[in-house]
C-alpha cells in the first residue's frame, strides 16, 4: 500500500510540472503576441512606397506582343460587354493588333512610356492605328459591305430618308471625301448609329441628308 501510494504521488507531482511548464509557455506566447505592434510598421510602408515608386519609372517598352489590357481597361471591358456589340461579337475572332496594325504608330504612341502611366486613362489612337485594311481583310470592300445591307434602316435623318451606310450616294462631295470603316466604327462604342450620325452630321449638320439644306446652293453668273 505504501510503495502504491508514492506511485500516485510521483505521478501527481509529474502531473503539475507539465501543467506548470505549459502555463508557463502560454503566458510567454501571450505576451509576445502582446507586444507585437499592432499598426503598421512605418519602415516597411517607406520602403513598399519606394519599390512602387520605382516600379512606376519602370519604361513599359512596348511591342505588339505586349498585354493591352494592362493600359486600355474600358476597351478590355468592352470586348465582353453585350451592350457594346461591336466588340463583342470579335472577342473571339480577333486580338486588338488583328485591327490596330500600324506598328510604327503605336510603337511612336506607347514611346517614353512608364508603368506610372497605367493608373491614368490610356489614350486611344483607335482611328489612326486601324487601317482600312484591317477590317477589309475580313468584311470585305464597301461595295461588298454594301450588298449586305442593302435593306439596312439604322441610317435615317430626321425627314425619314434611310442610306445604306455602305453606299453613300454619287455626288462630288462624297468622291472627294470617301468615307473609311472608322468613320462609322468605333469597335469599343456602344451606339453605332449615333457613330455614324455624328460623322454625316460633320455635313449634314442639321442632320438631314440632302443638299442645300442649310446653305442654298445657287449657281454663279
Amino acid at each position: 500500500m505504501t510503495t502504491t501510494k508514492k506511485k500516485v504521488t510521483k505521478r501527481s507531482w509529474i502531473r503539475l510540472i507539465i501543467l506548470g511548464v505549459v502555463c508557463a509557455l502560454v503566458s510567454a506566447l501571450a505576451l509576445t503576441v502582446g507586444c507585437a505592434p499592432s499598426g503598421p510598421n512605418p519602415q516597411t510602408e517607406n520602403v513598399a512606397e519606394q519599390d512602387s515608386s520605382m516600379a512606376g519609372t519602370e519604361p513599359v517598352n512596348w511591342t505588339m506582343q505586349s498585354e493591352c489590357a494592362t493600359c486600355h481597361i474600358s476597351e478590355a471591358e468592352s470586348m465582353t460587354d453585350m451592350e457594346c456589340p461591336q466588340a463583342y461579337a470579335h472577342q473571339n475572332e480577333a486580338s486588338c493588333v488583328d485591327c490596330h496594325t500600324d506598328e510604327p504608330l503605336l510603337a511612336t504612341v506607347h514611346a517614353d512610356l512608364t508603368y506610372a502611366d497605367a493608373s491614368h486613362p490610356a489614350s486611344k489612337p483607335t482611328v489612326e492605328s486601324v487601317p482600312e485594311q484591317s477590317c477589309v481583310s475580313c468584311h470585305g470592300t464597301l461595295d461588298d459591305m454594301a450588298l449586305i445591307t442593302a435593306e439596312s434602316t439604322a441610317l435615317k435623318d430626321d425627314q425619314g430618308t434611310i442610306v445604306n451606310p455602305h453606299a453613300r450616294p454619287a455626288g462630288q462631295t462624297h468622291a472627294q471625301n470617301p468615307a473609311t470603316c472608322t468613320d462609322c466604327h468605333n469597335n469599343h462604342s456602344k451606339n453605332l448609329s449615333k457613330d455614324a450620325m455624328k460623322y454625316c452630321a460633320s455635313c449634314h449638320h442639321r442632320g438631314v441628308f440632302a443638299c442645300g439644306t442649310c446653305h442654298e446652293v445657287r449657281t454663279r453668273t
